[in-house]
């Protein structure tokens, strides 16, 4: 499991190869999945230069909220003294699949940790006129020495309101759907539970982003992956001699 919360990529000046004047690039940066970056009609390759201002440890991308499909690739590439991120590499993954799948839009990579002040994400889809992507994730991550207790679980929940007529029939007001996801992280110890499970709560607390990936080598990635925030506060809890745990409820945002 790959647990993320440190969005090196929000602080940073970004640079968009392509945008329109009035969804431009700098919305990858801010809360709203659904206010996404778009690229100017008829681009379908472009990418994002994020100068972190100093260098930073980044392990983890991922890239929400976008139209991407099957067909689309990406590129991760970080330097620390070339702003356009094409010499002195530190790190360069070349260009992979972006293991997109259809209703989902989301790409989730992770790679050697480097650090590097300028990072590029060069994204390309050849069957689409436009790129679109809502918000993107580039910083560390963190892999609990034990996974995820069995019986978590990631619920599609949906809160459209129901009405009914005197006669019986039903009307809807559709709200999209969103994930739930729900887990427990046992086992850890005192050092590793403070310094990660307890760190994100204090830092993200119920209204800034977490991302937690069961496992991202999966086939279902994209259904088990939620970009959201916390719904509750939880306590950390000392369960036994050297077992501390704490419980987690993700919830998507949009």
């Amino acid at each position: 499991m790959l647990i993320a919360w440190e969005n090196k990529a929000d602080a940073a000046t970004l640079l968009a190869s392509s945008e329109i004047s009035t969804l431009p690039g700098a919305n990858v940066q801010q809360s709203h999945v659904a206010q996404r970056w778009y690229t100017a009609a008829g681009v379908n390759s472009a990418y994002l230069i994020f100068d972190m201002l100093s260098s930073v440890a980044c392990a983890l991308l991922a890239v929400i909220g976008t139209n991407l499909t099957a067909a689309a690739t990406v590129r991760i590439r970080a330097s620390d003294v070339d702003p356009t991120v094409t010499g002195t590499l530190l790190l360069d993954t070349g260009v992979i699949a972006g293991g997109v799948k259809a209703g989902y839009g989301a790409i989730y990579k992770a790679f050697a940790s480097s650090t590097a002040r300028y990072w590029r994400v060069d994204l390309e889809d050849a069957s689409l006129t436009q790129l679109q992507a809502g918000r993107v994730f580039l910083g560390p991550s963190w892999a609990p020495t034990f996974n995820q207790e069995y019986g978590w679980s990631v619920t599609s929940t949906d809160e459209s309101l129901i009405s009914e007529s005197y006669g019986g029939q039903d009307y809807a007001d559709i709200r999209p759907q969103r994930r739930l996801l729900e887990f427990e992280l046992k086992w850890g110890s005192e050092a590793e539970m403070y310094g990660n499970a307890f760190a994100l709560s204090r830092a993200q607390g119920i209204s800034k982003d977490v991302l937690a990936i069961h496992d991202i080598t999966s086939a279902y990635v994209s259904e088990q992956a939620v970009w959201g925030r916390c719904t509750a506060a939880q306590p950390l809890v000392h369960r036994t001699t050297l077992n501390f745990r704490q419980k987690f409820s993700i919830k998507e945002r949009l």
